[in-house]
């Protein structure tokens, strides 16, 4: 059944909210003095009321900020939410998304990259609660033909490596991957052939065809495909019913966006030339729009509960947030996650980009507060500015 799309300009009246200042929690940690593992600060708790006239006008400040970065950069359209305190405060859509000039609504469909990798790295969380697999174990006790080229780091990878991108093998499969190896498990096979540039847990090497090969194992775990798993696992518990896994189901919804070349052209794209998201899913295949997002961020910063029920267990929930590598730039990673200092503030983070579709997931969890941006071009400048208009609305004294 089809939602009817709400107003693009539809907001959540709150009852209580700490709007300025949003305090620290005692308990929160940026480092441990290491600077090798940082994690997930407590959320912060609702304990005032809020000055109603004053959030309106903060967040109508935000909406004319956005708007006008949303028109310097030449952003076709784009979908934002912002959470605070377990509830949106600003759920819309700015823009167009398409060349019919059709506005973007809170509920249009954007392509969000490798913002799924933070799905994919909670479902094998979830899993290991439910006894369906550990996170130290061998992807290949449930893809047998799993086999890294080096004997040293075959012998030790286990799915957590694969969920934090640490297993020494880069991200080099050569132009025309898609035609070449079009099914799934021949593009990790692929990838397993790959020369490793580090030796197993040394140093955090982007790869999606890792992830790829987290998802499989974790469908082969459920005796499923991928796409069920998510299902199942994620997407209905939140009550994310749009979103879906099909680039095909995209364009087949009432209220979706096509993406644009990034060119000063900004030429809509067509949506086969996103086909190839298919062959890795786990690693980027989801597509959301604000609304459903707005479920995603109010789980994230609850720790994972949403309405009062624990989908990850606290233990599960902490090793997505714990760092396992450090980035060359020195941010941390955990599983699905990274973890920096931004404005005094452990941002807890993940970026996606595909062809013709950009989107940012930011959460502070020690504000209770998060947000996400989806454009429908391959550009992340323009979350980028999103992120400093909150930190001057919302977070600066």
């Amino acid at each position: 059944m089809t939602r009817k799309p709400r107003s693009p300009h539809f907001r959540v009246a709150l009852g209580v909210l700490i709007l300025a200042p949003l305090f620290r929690c005692a308990n929160s940690d940026h480092r441990d003095g290491s600077d090798q593992v940082r994690r997930l600060p407590s959320p912060s708790p609702v304990t005032a009321p809020v000055d109603t006239a004053r959030l309106s006008a903060r967040i109508a400040g935000i909406e004319a900020a956005i708007e006008e970065n949303r028109r310097r950069l030449n952003v076709p359209g784009a979908g934002v939410a912002i959470v605070l305190a377990d509830r949106p405060i600003l759920l819309r859509g700015f823009g167009e998304r398409n060349t019919s000039a059709e506005p973007v609504t809170p509920s249009t469909l954007f392509s969000i990259g490798s913002c799924t990798k933070p799905f994919t790295a909670l479902a094998a969380a979830i899993s290991a609660d439910r006894g369906l697999l550990s996170l130290d174990e061998s992807p290949r006790k449930f893809l047998p033909y799993f086999a890294l080229s080096d004997a040293e780091a075959d012998s030790q990878v286990t799915i957590r490596d694969l969920l934090s991108h640490r297993t020494g093998v880069p991200d080099d499969l050569p132009a025309g991957w898609f035609e070449r190896y079009p099914t799934r498990e021949g593009l990790i096979r692929a990838a397993m052939r790959s020369a490793p540039t580090a030796r197993i847990r040394e140093r955090w090497q982007y790869n999606n065809y890792m992830y790829l090969a987290a998802g499989e194992a974790l469908a082969a775990a459920h005796r499923s495909t991928f796409e069920r798993v998510m299902r199942e696992l994620i997407l209905d518990p939140l009550s994310m019913r749009s979103s879906n896994l099909s680039i095909a189901a995209m364009a087949r919804s009432q209220d979706f966006s096509f993406g644009f070349s990034p060119d000063s052209q900004r030429r809509q794209l067509p949506m086969d030339t996103l086909a190839y998201l298919g062959g890795i899913a786990p690693a980027g295949g989801i597509n959301s729009n604000a609304e459903d997002m707005a479920q995603w961020l109010r789980l994230m910063l609850a720790a994972g509960m949403l309405d009062g029920r624990r989908l990850v267990s606290e233990d599960g929930f902490r090793a997505l947030l714990t760092t396992a590598v450090t980035t060359p730039a020195g941010k941390g990673y955990g599983l699905g996650w990274f973890i920096e200092d931004w404005h005094g503030y452990s941002l807890v983070n993940h970026p996606g980009g595909v062809i013709g579709f950009a989107t940012r997931c930011d959460l502070l969890p020690e504000r209770g507060l998060g947000w996400v941006v989806l454009t429908n071009v391959d550009d992340l400048a323009f979350s980028n500015a999103v992120r400093e208009i909150i930190y001057e609305h919302l977070l600066r004294q």
